[in-house]
């Protein structure tokens, strides 16, 4: 993929941190603290890794890297959907969105 559309995908994907932030803070409104910092820590973590995927020059690092971010993202979809089984504050379109990122970053890792 080149650079254009992994900015692209980039700025997506920074769209949807800014929605996780919103989220994160309806939950800590709600004292739901512990599982609102497990959504936002690893939607941080999988965009950071993302982004070091895309700029790294080694194959070894961006893989790692690309790996790194289908992890958090799988963890992130995994929160959500416990807020939903929880009965706690739940997004639905935040959840698909999470999907649609973590689908991408399969892609990229293929």
């Amino acid at each position: 993929m080149n650079s254009t559309e992994n900015l692209a995908f980039l700025k997506k994907c920074f769209r949807f941190t800014i929605d996780v932030m919103d989220f994160y803070d309806e939950l800590v409104d709600q004292k739901k603290a512990p599982i609102a910092k497990r959504i936002l820590f690893s939607t941080l973590n999988g965009i950071c890794s993302l982004q070091k995927a895309f700029e790294s020059s080694k194959p070894g690092e961006k893989s790692e890297n690309l790996k790194n971010a289908v992890l958090n993202f799988k963890n992130v979809i995994y929160w959500l959907e416990q807020c939903e089984k929880s009965r706690y504050l739940f997004n639905e379109k935040l959840l698909k969105k999470a999907h649609d990122v973590y689908s991408k970053c399969l892609a990229f890792e293929a």
